[in-house]
């Protein structure tokens, strides 16, 4: 029996391996492989980074991955089956390229590749430093209202993040807008780290987002407001002309606020207060002016000291109608051409200003001859030297009848008539 089993060994081995062979190509008939991209992208994972230091600048958070599995296995494969990392164990401050790796928790399954296969890593030292709250106040209060100086939970906050990026905080900021501001503040503000320039810097963390601010705002006494009145002159001579007109005044702000000492007296005050006049006389388009108020002794302004006065003007339109002969262009050599009519009529529709220094040999009716011989044409004519701003409608009549001849027409003579 031993002797026959070494006699055998050579074909019963390759008969083990056959079936293995067979078994094999049986279970890939029924579970064939099958290679492709992985539907989800896979988040990246950056590992084992050295305490007191910290990456700098964005890097890929996601990576397309490319994996062969059975086809059993892909119908159950998950995003939790995959871990894809870059591993930064060991890295000093610098740069480095550092190459993606991925396992997967399936049996015969294989990532054939990860995209991006690399990654370009900035790692700096970490930084701590202590900065100054500011408070930027912007806008004023209601005009009768007063702020006093803000109050803070916290004058100072702790920044930590990139070396770089630390050096360049100058302070923490918060913005408050005061304009038209009646009430108390007594709320949590956002906090901006930020440059000498008041610039933000990005890739800091502050110690918290954000801190408590009060500050109070309180009502003056002897105070009214006043509603403001537009005071315009020249007007008459503006409009004399027709060419021009005023179509509307407005100022901003619409009121003011005005102290004085006596009460009684502010109360005396109308409801209104004027401004010093605006000369529109020689206006010609709409205009922005800061004018001052007309306020009288022994009172004061308070906050808003002028006012800004908007006048728009309006150009006056007008049509006025047209009557040129027929001018000639581009006749050929040695012939002659008869318009009928000779005369063509125009509506333009302008500003006044412009129509009425139009000239009556300005605006030229012209029908163009160019290529034409001998005949009778029905022809367009053209309207020329029209000035801006002005528009026209269609002429009258729009098209004419030329007559194209070799000779001239006999030029009409007078009848003898004798006296009686």
């Amino acid at each position: 029996m031993i002797g026959w089993l070494r006699e055998n060994l050579g074909t019963l081995f390759l008969a083990f391996i056959l079936s293995i062979s067979a078994w094999v190509a049986a279970i890939s008939a029924e579970d064939p492989l099958q290679q492709q991209v992985f539907l989800e992208l896979v988040p990246i994972e950056y590992r084992d980074l050295q305490s007191g230091l910290t990456i700098v600048g964005d890097l890929p958070q996601e990576a397309e991955v490319t994996i062969r599995a059975p086809s059993s296995v892909w119908r159950n494969l998950s995003q939790q089956d995959l871990a894809i990392y870059a591993d930064l164990a060991g890295l000093e401050a610098g740069v480095h390229r550092v190459q993606i790796e991925g396992d997967i928790d399936q049996r015969a399954t294989q990532i054939t590749e990860i995209s991006p296969g690399s990654v370009s890593v900035t790692i700096e030292p970490l930084a701590t430093k202590q900065v100054d709250i500011r408070v930027i106040l912007t806008g004023e209060p209601g005009a009768d209202y007063a702020a006093d100086e803000p109050v803070l939970e916290i004058e100072q906050i702790t920044l930590k993040g990139p070396r770089s990026a630390v050096d360049d905080v100058e302070s923490a900021q918060i913005r408050i807008d005061l304009n038209n501001r009646q009430r108390s503040i007594d709320q949590q503000f956002p906090l901006t780290p930020v440059d000498a320039q008041g610039n933000p810097v990005e890739g800091v963390e502050l110690e918290q987002e954000s801190v408590s601010v009060q500050l109070q705002i309180t009502k003056r006494e002897n105070i009214r407001r006043l509603v403001v009145v537009p005071i315009v002159e020249g007007r008459e001579q503006l409009e004399e002309d027709g060419y021009y007109r005023l179509t509307r005044i407005s100022v901003d702000p619409t009121e003011v606020a005005v102290f004085s000492e006596d009460p009684v007296a502010l109360e005396a005050l109308p409801g209104f207060i004027q401004t010093e006049p605006l000369n529109i006389a020689n206006l010609t388009e709409d205009q922005t002016r800061t004018v001052a108020l007309d306020l009288p002794e022994d009172f004061t302004l308070v906050g808003v000291q002028s006012v800004d006065m908007t006048v728009e003007i309006e150009t006056v339109e007008t049509s006025i109608v047209l009557t040129r002969p027929v001018q000639i262009a581009n006749l050929g050599f040695g012939l002659f051409a008869y318009p009928s009519p000779e005369e063509v009529s125009i509506i333009l529709t302008g500003p006044k200003v412009i129509l009425d220094q139009i000239t009556s040999e300005q605006v030229k009716i012209v029908v163009d001859l160019e290529d034409l011989s001998i005949g009778v044409y029905q022809l367009d004519v053209e309207i020329s030297d029209v000035p801006d701003q002005v528009s026209f409608e269609e002429p009258n009549p729009p098209v004419i009848e030329v007559e194209i001849t070799f000779t001239p027409r006999p030029t009409p003579t007078a009848t003898f008539q004798p006296e009686s």
